[in-house]
């Protein structure tokens, strides 16, 4: 059926019918419609038999500073008219959200980009860039209160990406950093769901803290037994790194099937890793994934919310671990 959209707000609006022109092309809705409360019962009975509003699910965005006050008067509105529906969802102070804060205020600093004839390359060493990296990174963490830990973990992973959205995505357990960073001191293994991740981890951390790197995802054996059983292999290589797993940290970047299977192993099956990093990328299966394993309290973790993460994610946030150990 698709997510169908009701905008609401007090009065016409031309930047607001702007707003659902974009949210109708570009939003992947059904139909997305703006009513205004000056339109009354009849102009709200009138939206309400149009078939978009009968079928499928209705998102009721609140535009507007005092939305507890528009939505009582949308509801007054929709009693008179005697117009019921179930498949209501109301969503209001999306201008305090984190997110839009971000894009606005990645729209002020475009307004000081230099014009494009007047940007040249500038010849740096490969530190001075890092600096010059980390120092523009740190301008825009500044007020975001995070803990000295929390603040090296979010700006290597921003840096990895080069977006600043992963402030907004991160997310963790209370124990995850005490307990990461003392598994790693303490020799733990490490165990990762692709080459990719086990290629980026630093290996003077690893030489000096002792930790085996475990990756499994390429190993015949798993290979044979994917095929035989119509798993993922990633699936039967975390299977595999059972016995390696408790006390471990798992770092998954790439395989959303990796990850729901770590986290059948630690429900099912009493295994206890020190900490999951649990960053998967896609449209299938990531987000559901990484919602699954912070659901559980057995075992501390690290995610990203959403569909974004991947190897370089995972890696940076190892590193970072490292470089805090």
């Amino acid at each position: 059926m698709g997510i169908n959209v009701l905008m609401i707000a007090k009065s016409p609006d031309s930047a607001l019918e702007g707003i659902r022109s974009f949210l109708q092309s570009r939003g992947g809705f059904r139909r997305v419609c703006l009513f205004t409360l000056n339109r009354g019962v009849e102009g709200l009975a009138d939206l309400w038999r149009e078939e978009f509003l009968t079928r499928g699910e209705i998102a009721v965005v609140v535009v507007d500073p005092e939305p507890a006050i528009l939505m009582e008067e949308f509801e007054n509105l929709r009693s008179k008219a005697g117009l019921e529906s179930t498949n209501l969802r109301f969503l209001f102070g999306y201008q305090t959200h984190p997110s839009f804060i971000r894009v606005l205020a990645d729209r002020i600093h475009d307004l000081f980009l230099p014009p494009d004839e007047d940007v040249h390359q500038v010849p740096r060493l490969p530190e001075e860039i890092e600096a010059e990296s980390f120092r523009i990174i740190d301008e825009r963490l500044s007020g975001m209160a995070f803990d000295d830990g929390w603040h090296q973990v979010v700006r290597r992973a921003v840096h990895a990406v080069a977006d600043f959205e992963m402030i907004d995505l991160m997310d963790r357990h209370p124990d995850a950093l005490d307990s990461g960073i003392s598994a790693l001191r303490n020799g733990a293994p490490l165990i990762v769901d692709v080459q990719m991740v086990e290629s980026g981890i630093s290996r003077p951390f690893r030489e000096k803290f002792k930790n085996d790197l475990l990756c499994h995802v390429g190993d015949t054996d798993v290979a044979e037994e994917a095929r035989k059983s119509g798993e993922t292999r990633s699936t039967i290589a975390m299977r595999k790194a059972r016995s390696r797993m408790d006390g471990a940290v798992v770092a998954v970047g790439n395989a959303p099937t990796a990850l729901f299977e770590v986290d059948r192993l630690i429900r099912e099956e009493g295994v206890r890793p020190a900490l999951v990093v649990g960053v998967p990328v896609g449209f299938v299966g990531a987000r559901e994934s990484k919602i699954i394993i912070a659901r559980q309290d057995l075992v501390p973790w690290i995610v990203t919310r959403g569909p974004k993460g991947g190897s370089t994610v995972a890696v940076a946030i190892v590193n970072a671990l490292y470089r805090l150990s």
